[in-house]
């Protein structure tokens, strides 16, 4: 998570490649998330293929994740929010909202989710817990 956090105050106000954007994500709240899919996964006993299948669905819906957390930094609602919108607009702070635009990170944010679900559909109905978390993050509003 500090490597996510260093990029993201680091590089405030310029310019940063689009592999650069998804690594700062993925080091962010989406470690966390991969840590505890991957911790449960491992408590569980699962089988290698299995955390395997578990650890791309928890790199997905992280990023999902930090990807609404930009959109929701641009167009929330800060009574629900709790905090300033636009604040990473005026900090200069490169988002998928700045780097892309509002609609196509929506895009993005859509695709990285179905392939999240996709990910865990090959285990049917044990999965529906894990889906209904994916669009949970997509369609939050804080």
């Amino acid at each position: 998570m500090i490597a996510g956090e260093y990029v993201d105050t680091e590089f405030e106000g310029q310019e940063i490649s689009n592999e650069y954007l998804e690594y700062m994500h993925n080091n962010k709240t989406g470690a966390l998330i991969k840590a505890s899919v991957r911790i449960g996964a491992i408590l569980a006993d699962a089988e290698e293929d299995d955390i395997s299948v578990l650890t791309r669905y928890a790199d997905k819906i992280g990023l999902a994740f930090q990807i609404k957390d930009d959109i929701l930094s641009e167009i929330g609602d800060e009574k629900i929010l709790g905090k300033p919108v636009g604040n990473d607009r005026e900090k200069h702070k490169v988002t998928f909202v700045t780097k892309y635009g509002l609609d196509k990170a929506e895009k993005i944010l859509e695709k990285i989710t179905n392939e999240a679900i996709d990910e865990i559909d090959c285990y049917g109905e044990k999965s529906e817990f894990l889906k209904e978390l994916a669009l949970y993050i997509k369609n939050r509003q804080k």
